[in-house]
């Protein structure tokens, strides 16, 4: 979702959103003129067919015109029959008739051969091969003539001979018969017909074409080129265009069936022929998306240097300084917009630089002043529980306890007045303690015992002063009820996987109550308690809380084994070191 609302997103889609109705466009465009102008050139070349096929079907009818005057009209060949075949008049008719066949063979160009033919002989004039065509047509007419009993005067009509071949392939047939066994007749070759078919267009426009036997199916083509038209092959020979795939290209196919004869005419012309015309079309058409491409290609480095790159650099300037990174500087660029943000940015990154050092440092002297009432507060804490003993032991008369617990007492404010740091060492705090425990052991002889576990080697860690001792004070003050037996306060120190460490305190009195503990827990409900029983927590937490942050933790328990309370107090890894706040 992010990424669609991003600048370079938007832009891109802006782009695009203009671009593409044109390319759509273009492509209808380009669709719809190839369509209208493959329909109007289709037209005209199915015209031409057309026109051609009329023209052969005429050129036709005109042969068979000619062969029935022959027939009816011409005297030598009514003549020829009434004459026997060895006499001198049968010879000079037969001469008079070939010289006529062949004059009258170079009238009609369609035609291949002009014959008369009975039985016993065939006269014939034609431009082929003499001795060739004489023997194809003399058994073509004893089959057709033998199959195909007809009245004087009937044509048997043009057909294609499938079975028999005269030089150059494949030819028409049509004869009228004159009398009993006579008949006159005319041959076509098709490929004379096909000759002409290829002479209708400019060489190029059209890809193949061909003649095929007509019977309802497409069953024998009848050129040298049949090959070409493979892909047409088996398909019926029905008037109309179609399209077909051969081999790398379209083509356009046009049928049409001839009137006169049992053929019928095939034509395919390509595609490229019937749009050449759109080619420049076509192909601006094809390159235009490619070059909307490489436009927008331009168009995006152009903006990338332009504005995303500065937009980036800006974006990312802005996270850095987020993060703390108060140095970051944006350069100088070209654009006056982008300038004047970058000028904008280095100023208010300066700007928040000096302030944040300002608040940094007025912090610090916040906490610090925080801290030095914290202790301030802790010393007449401890300062009068002390004096409440000395009275107790004046009470009872121990002068000789008296001179101790004020010697040792003299000892511990002597070093509280002496360091007045923020920080003393575990060592330090332990010999405190040990100050402590001695004044205590003085009220209460032999009832009291304090032991230090594992402390050896964190005597040198850093902590804040009077962490530990409170606890210990607590404990004696609050869990040291039973007096008729020993009251034994254990400090163990415990270092952790990370380096860090943990200082319990533990005792084997009557332990927390359990609405006390569960507002130790809490917390929060301890700023409401009295505070001669909660002041000396409540400092170590904030003390905590200011020289640690929330890398110290503490916690408070009770022991399992239903005797004394503890206290865990975590403090951070050695090399993490405490807040600075002096």
């Amino acid at each position: 979702m992010r990424i669609i609302q991003s600048i370079r997103t938007k832009l891109i889609i802006g782009f695009m959103a203009v671009l593409l109705p044109v390319i759509v466009y273009m492509l209808i465009t380009n669709n719809y003129s190839r369509d209208l102008v493959r329909d109007k050139v289709s037209e005209t070349y199915r015209n031409t067919l057309d026109i051609f096929v009329g023209q052969i079907d005429v050129y036709l009818e005109q042969i068979n015109n000619y062969m029935y005057k022959m027939a009816v009209l011409d005297s030598d060949v009514g003549l020829l029959m009434s004459f026997p075949m060895d006499s001198d008049g049968y010879t000079l008719t037969k001469v008079r008739i070939d010289s006529k066949l062949n004059r009258d063979v170079g009238v009609y160009s369609l035609i291949d051969a002009v014959f008369v033919y009975h039985e016993n002989d065939t006269i014939f004039g034609t431009e082929s091969m003499h001795n060739d065509l004489k023997k194809v047509i003399t058994s073509q007419m004893d089959k057709l003539a033998a199959e195909h009993p007809m009245q004087i005067n009937e044509q048997y009509g043009w057909k294609v001979q499938a079975d028999e071949r005269v030089e150059g392939g494949y030819f028409l047939i049509n004869f009228i018969k004159v009398s009993g066994d006579m008949y006159v007749g005319a041959t076509v070759k098709v490929k004379d017909i096909h000759d002409m078919l290829k002479k209708q267009w400019s060489d190029g426009d059209i890809g193949y074409s061909d003649i095929y036997l007509n019977d309802g199916e497409v069953e024998l083509a009848l050129t040298e080129s049949a090959v070409v038209v493979d892909a047409a092959a088996g398909q019926s020979v029905e008037q109309g265009i179609e399209t077909i795939t051969n081999l790398d290209q379209d083509y356009l196919v046009m049928n049409q069936m001839s009137e006169k004869v049992n053929i019928a005419y095939k034509v395919l012309i390509p595609e490229k022929t019937l749009l050449r015309n759109l080619l420049f079309f076509r192909n601006a058409t094809l390159i235009a998306p490619v070059a909307f491409l490489v436009i927008l290609l331009i168009y995006l480095v152009f903006m990338q240097n332009m504005l995303f790159k500065p937009l980036h650099e800006l974006i990312l300037g802005m996270k850095k300084i987020s993060m703390g990174m108060l140095d970051v500087r944006l350069k100088r660029k070209e654009s006056i917009e982008f300038e004047f943000l970058a000028n904008t940015f280095n100023v208010m990154a300066e700007q928040i630089k000096t302030l944040k050092i300002d608040v940094y440092e007025e912090q610090l002297r916040v906490k610090q002043g925080e801290l030095k009432q914290l202790q301030a507060q802790i010393n007449p804490h401890f300062y009068m529980n002390s004096l409440n003993i000395i009275y107790n032991l004046a009470v009872l008369k121990d002068t000789e306890s008296v001179k101790k617990m004020s010697l040792h007492l003299a000892d511990y404010f002597r070093f509280i007045m002496r360091v007045n740091r923020d920080t003393i060492t575990l060592k330090e705090e332990l010999k405190h303690i040990e100050n402590y425990i001695i004044i205590q052991q003085l009220r209460f002889p032999d009832r009291l015992e304090c032991v230090f576990e594992g402390v050896e080697p964190l005597l040198h860690y850093p902590i804040a002063a009077l962490t530990v001792q409170p606890f210990v004070e607590n404990a004696i003050i609050h869990g040291f009820k039973n007096r008729r037996r020993m009251f034994h306060i254990n400090i163990i120190a415990h270092i952790n996987a990370d380096q860090s460490f943990q200082l319990t305190i533990k005792d084997n009195g009557v332990g927390f109550k359990e609405e006390v503990l569960d507002k130790l827990r809490r917390r929060e409900e301890l700023k409401h308690e009295d505070e001669s029983t909660s002041l000396g927590i409540l400092n170590v937490i904030h003390r905590l809380d200011l020289l640690y942050g929330s890398k110290a933790t503490i916690s408070f328990n009770n022991n399992e084994d239903g005797f004394g309370a503890s206290v865990q107090i975590r403090f951070p890894a050695i090399e993490e070191g405490v807040k600075d706040v002096v």
